[in-house]
């Protein structure tokens, strides 16, 4: 009788007892407590059954992470001062989990639902503010400005490096900078500087063109004052000869005398 008891129980314990890694996560198993190192940590796939004293299960997302770190104040060589609002998107290297749970136990990784949050928070980030604080300095001001894809490609070449060296991949990064408001001010100043001189220019160049034009219209009317109309003038003069139906005398060659109707 007592047996029958007991072996309901053991098998309910089993049941509840037996881990499974989650999909589109790495389990890592870490046996004897920890106590020989990195040794005692191993990547596990499926079902792990009852874990014994010092064998805990850890389960590590492989699915893309996005973070949103805190802005940044960065600094350029010529001490010019500018924001930035980084977000990023990230994942774990997979065969990795065994290395991140090792290095990264200290922080909290217990709850799969808050393990990246806490890598984050202890580690990433960081990588973050110093790649941009640092790059920063290899620029001025104004190149800063104007080379900011540059800047933006050479901070995301270094934390690609950065993250791996975590056991990470980093998948995209978006910068967010923004200039000082004085500065910021200064170059729509500017902006609208130069689209006013443009407007000014063209409006140069179309008054320009309507004085070419009417320098050609007034050239055009002078020639046919001068030449095309007394030669207008004289053609229909012998036409109004030739129908009138009065005698008409040329004396000169020139001048005509009209007589009365016939």
């Amino acid at each position: 009788m007592k047996n029958k008891l007991i072996y309901p129980f053991l098998f309910i314990v089993v049941l509840t007892g037996c881990t499974r890694v989650q999909p589109n996560y790495e389990g890592v198993l870490m046996k004897n407590y920890g106590r020989e190192g990195r040794g005692d940590f191993s990547v596990v796939t499926g079902s792990q059954g009852l874990l014994g004293p010092g064998t805990e299960l850890y389960q590590v997302p492989m699915f893309e992470q996005k973070a949103d770190p805190a802005e940044v104040v960065i600094t350029a060589k010529d001490a010019g001062v500018f924001t930035v609002d980084p977000s990023l998107t990230y994942q774990a290297i997979r065969t990795k989990g065994a290395d991140i749970i090792f290095n990264y136990k200290h922080v909290g990784i217990d709850d799969e639902n808050t393990i990246m949050d806490n890598i984050e928070g202890a580690v990433l980030n960081a990588l973050v503010v110093n790649a941009y604080r640092e790059e920063a300095r290899n620029f001025s001001t104004d190149s800063l400005m104007n080379n900011l894809n540059h800047f933006e490609q050479s901070v995301e070449i270094r934390l690609k490096k950065d993250f791996e060296g975590k056991f990470f991949t980093l998948t995209s990064l978006t910068s967010g900078l923004k200039p000082p408001t004085s500065m910021a001010e200064a170059i729509e100043r500017r902006n609208n500087a130069k689209q006013q001189a443009e407007q000014v220019k063209n409006e140069l160049e179309v008054a320009r063109m309507n004085l070419e034009k009417a320098k050609i219209e007034a050239e055009a009317n002078r020639v046919k004052a001068s030449g095309l109309e007394p030669r207008v003038l004289q053609e229909q003069w012998i036409e109004a000869i030739r129908n009138t139906q009065n005698k008409v005398i040329i004396t000169d060659g020139r001048t005509p005398i009209i007589l009365g109707q016939q």
